[in-house]
């Protein structure tokens, strides 16, 4: 546990040019692998599983987060 504690503290000291680098080539990889829309989905799939536990983690209300969403800003 202390080596997987030491690899995420090494990660997080690198830069951040770093983190996109890495995030650029799982996405490549992922893409060679599954092709272009698999790969699409997995990623909105993922993104969507992000807000699902932020808003559960934060405690905030769905109806709050569907006003921010669906405001009068992003309509013309």
């Amino acid at each position: 546990m202390n080596a997987l504690r030491r690899a995420i503290a090494a990660f997080r000291a690198w830069p951040r040019r770093y983190h996109g680098l890495l995030v650029g080539v799982v996405l490549w990889i992922l893409w060679l692998l599954f092709g272009f829309w698999r790969t699409l989905l997995l990623a909105v799939l993922a993104a969507i599983g992000y807000m699902v536990g932020r808003v559960l983690e934060e405690n905030q209300s769905w109806r709050e987060l569907l006003d921010k969403l669906l405001s009068d800003r992003y309509t013309e």
